[in-house]
């Protein structure tokens, strides 16, 4: 085979490497190692990442708030339920789960919010990597208020039921 044929060949395959490699670039890229301390699963707590959430069975979901300022949100991550699974848990075994963002701001959810609805720990939006105030994790609730879907989580505490 010629100089000119192998070029040829090879070119298009080398071409195609790089264009898939650049699309199966993961859009959380930038802060796919960003962590979140979570307390009250083990003995001790310890950090988890969006890379590492991402790897587990996640749900695509999307969810228009009540208010105009919640708007419409696109949320890609694993269930809450999903996530404990992974630690041999379950949301009933926690009385209540309080999610910290990055500026201190709390949500606990309890009672039917651990067994009623689902609870997407989303860490993008889908095919978009989550807007710079959600990251490094939100939390959309499909059905339930807004208010409760907190973004920026970098941490999580679980109390365990008596």
């Amino acid at each position: 085979m010629g100089f000119r044929k192998v070029i040829k060949t090879i070119l298009p395959l080398v071409a195609l490497a790089i264009l898939l490699s650049a699309c199966g670039k993961s859009v959380i890229e930038e802060y796919a190692d960003a962590e979140i301390v979570i307390s009250g699963i083990t003995d001790s707590e310890f950090v988890i990442t969006p890379r590492e959430l991402l790897a587990m069975e996640t749900v695509s979901r999307t969810a228009t708030g009540e208010t105009q300022k919640a708007g419409t949100v696109g949320a890609e991550g694993p269930l809450l339920e999903t996530f404990l699974a992974e630690y041999g848990c379950k949301p009933t075994d926690f009385a209540k789960i309080r999610f910290i963002a990055y500026d201190e701001y709390k949500t606990t959810l309890r009672n039917e919010y651990l067994t009623d609805f689902e609870v997407i720990m989303a860490v993008s939006s889908g095919d978009k990597p989550l807007a710079e105030v959600n990251r490094p994790l939100r939390l959309l609730i499909p059905g339930a208020e807004s208010n409760m879907w907190i973004y920026g989580v970098v941490r999580i505490e679980f109390e365990r039921a008596a």
